[in-house]
């Protein structure tokens, strides 16, 4: 299987193009109703192309959810306090969604509407498509913020509110499942004007002969995504959309149906904030895969200066003891991460790469842990083994191949031999009285490139944990043990901003929930973070 995706920075031209189109659209757009100049796969590419934030790497994934997860230490341990949230944290509110991809995605119902009938029936799926992209958005930024404005967002420049309220969480999730649904539906069903496509200025699913039928997979996807933060809160409507998602059609099947972003080797620049020197292999998955034979040890880590696997230590009280001293103090002693897994221009002494880099959004391995778990709490009558079965294997070969596209040095390709012996190894072969475990464990380790949904799966199963498959380092600083964040802090605007009133507004209602905490506390939850 590969993925034969459109890679961005191969249309970085079209990039620059439709920025500067943008520019014009905006300056020519004091009158906010006369639209014109800009094509909506113009604002749908724009959106894609600003999805991802080299801050939000810099501060979000390399300097907290990766060391939090445990899939990463920085070269000198974690340190004391490596558990706390700094100002820079949550890029993804402001400076993507609301910034950037809200504001572009939501362009595209506009310009559209400015056409003639005709042009507007033909532009039906790509409105789907757009919604579906910006409905996963709203979720990604509400799921570790609470309540956030949406339907009453972006849309000020319109003629809408500069006020949009802020849609609580619980609602939000809802209006979420609908569009979606909606969308779906629609790209489903047959229309009777010939429908343009976004075809080239789709970096997702352009290139593929169905792009309207790989949107309807990854809606569905989605759909079941979402509705797993509902299992403490609302299991019955889980259970609900579950069964009602996967009596459709449109599914999941291969790696090839994987929501990613490709990229090319200077979009994510090893010389800038997508730098990834410096940071180490930790123990808890090293030590996994080196036991189990795991063949992603050679995709998510590398060898030391020996040739050696050596993870460190996650504890901050253990790495820092005197008998562990050398391993912090002697060069290359740890095992790095695989740097061109992040960056694929990485020079590794033979040169900057060139190959090609990804960002993940859905995967197909996700879908079938989804699947896996929705069967073995009995959610679903899916085969909880058959489906940890195809996650574990769509994972390894995921990140197979985006290794040998990476052009990782020296790369050797997983063999088929290397994934049905790990399948069959002992504590990875499919055990019923340890489902749950395995099945979140497992989609732990496939997360490694989605940190934050790692979290969100640690938040929501409690796996993986000390004694879990994956066994986790109980967190210790000064002999004091250390509590993992569960949401963004929650920053207060000035009292003279034009929202002011609806963000306090906001933060009333979630303070009802005792759990909720102040505003600012990270340690708080949101609505679907329940006890």
């Amino acid at each position: 299987m590969k993925l034969n995706k459109i890679i961005l920075p191969i249309l970085i031209c079209s990039v620059w193009i439709t920025s500067c189109k943008k520019q014009t659209f905006v300056d020519a757009n004091i009158d906010p109703n006369v639209l014109y100049g800009v094509d909506p796969g113009d604002q749908f590419l724009a959106a894609a192309a600003g999805s991802q934030d080299d801050f939000e790497y810099y501060y979000d994934v390399y300097r907290d959810l990766n060391e939090w997860m445990q899939y990463t230490t920085s070269s000198q341990g974690n340190g004391f306090n490596f558990t706390g949230v700094g100002n820079n944290f949550d890029y993804r509110y402001g400076k993507v969604f609301y910034s950037r991809v809200g504001p572009d995605l939501s362009d595209i119902p506009v310009l559209v509407s400015k056409m003639t009938p005709e042009e507007q029936a033909a532009r039906v799926y790509e409105m789907s498509i757009a919604s579906i992209f910006k409905a996963y958005y709203a979720f990604y930024v509400s799921d570790i913020n609470g309540s956030i404005p949406y339907t009453q967002a972006f849309q000020a420049r319109y003629g809408g509110t500069l006020t949009p309220v802020y849609n609580p969480q619980q609602e939000l999730f809802d209006t979420l499942d609908l569009q979606i649904k909606n969308a779906v539906k629609t790209l489903e069903t047959s229309q009777s004007t010939e429908q343009v496509l976004f075809g080239s200025k789709d970096p997702f699913f352009g290139s593929s002969s169905d792009e309207a039928g790989e949107w309807a997979k990854v809606g569905n996807a989605l759909r079941l995504k979402i509705a797993m933060r509902l299992m403490k809160q609302e299991p019955d409507k889980l259970k609900t959309i579950a069964n009602d998602v996967i009596s459709d059609a449109n599914q999941m099947s291969s790696v090839d149906d994987t929501w990613v972003l490709l990229v090319g080797s200077s979009y994510a620049d090893a010389n800038g904030n997508y730098n990834p020197t410096g940071y180490v292999a930790a123990k808890p998955v090293l030590d996994f895969f080196k036991a189990h034979a795991d063949p992603r040890l050679r995709i998510y880590y590398l060898p030391n200066k020996d040739g050696e696997y050596v993870g460190s230590f996650t504890n901050p009280d253990v790495s820092h003891l005197p008998a562990n001293a050398a391993l912090y103090s002697v060069a290359d002693t740890l095992s790095p991460i695989q740097h061109r897994l992040f960056t694929p221009n990485y020079d590794e002494g033979d040169g900057p790469g060139d190959g090609v880099g990804f960002f993940p959004f859905l995967t197909y391995a996700e879908y079938c842990f989804i699947r896996a778990e929705l069967g073995a709490r009995n959610i679903t009558s899916d085969d909880a083994a058959t489906w940890y079965t195809k996650g574990v294997t769509a994972s390894i070969t995921f990140y197979d191949q985006r290794a040998a596209a990476a052009k990782v040095p020296n790369y050797s390709a997983v063999t088929q031999t290397e994934i049905d012996d790990y399948l069959a190894s002992p504590g990875v072969a499919f055990d019923e009285s340890k489902a749950i475990d395995q099945i979140d464990c497992q989609a732990y380790l496939d997360f490694y490139r989605q940190p934050s949904e790692a979290w969100a799966w640690w938040k929501r199963t409690g796996y993986p944990n000390t004694t879990s498959v994956v066994a986790w380092e109980p967190l210790t600083s000064n002999g004091a043990p250390l509590v993992l964040p569960r949401r963004a802090p929650l920053t207060p605007l000035p009292v003279t901003d034009a929202n002011y009133a609806n963000q306090q507004a906001a933060f009333s209602d979630m303070q009802k929930d005792p759990d909720f905490g102040s505003p600012q506390d990270p340690n708080g939850r949101v609505w679907w973070d329940k006890k």
